[in-house]
């Protein structure tokens, strides 16, 4: 389950990730990406983290194959939680993709957004 944010605004986009996410909800929120990436060039993402604790694996391919075909094209991301595990998982990302990103905890929604704006 996905939801998209209501933030979300030209380039800048969030999603909040539910309990459990499906390929077909990966390949909804990769084609939301994809439109904005044709209109933008770059987004800037914030993702949301509501308790996840599962991905199918066709999810997982499908995520894959996203962010293989279009890891260039997102300038910064933004990702929220509240488990320790998540903000390890997001440092190692950040320097292994050499982008942007940051950890916030779920209650810095705001300062999240102002973070992808600036």
């Amino acid at each position: 389950m996905f939801e998209l944010l209501s933030g979300s605004a030209g380039n800048v986009l969030g999603f909040k990730i539910g309990e459990h996410i499906t390929a077909e909800d990966v390949r909804k929120i990769a084609g939301m990406l994809s439109e904005s990436i044709a209109a933008s060039g770059k987004v800037r993402l914030l993702i949301e983290i509501e308790g996840f604790r599962h991905l199918e694996p066709e999810a997982l391919l499908e995520k894959l194959r996203f962010a293989v075909e279009h890891a260039g094209a997102i300038e910064r991301m933004a990702v929220l939680g509240n488990r320790v595990w998540i903000k390890s998982w997001v440092k190692i990302g950040g320097l292994m993709t050499q982008r942007e990103v940051e950890y916030f905890d779920r209650s810095e929604i705001e300062a999240a957004w102002q973070w992808l704006r600036g």
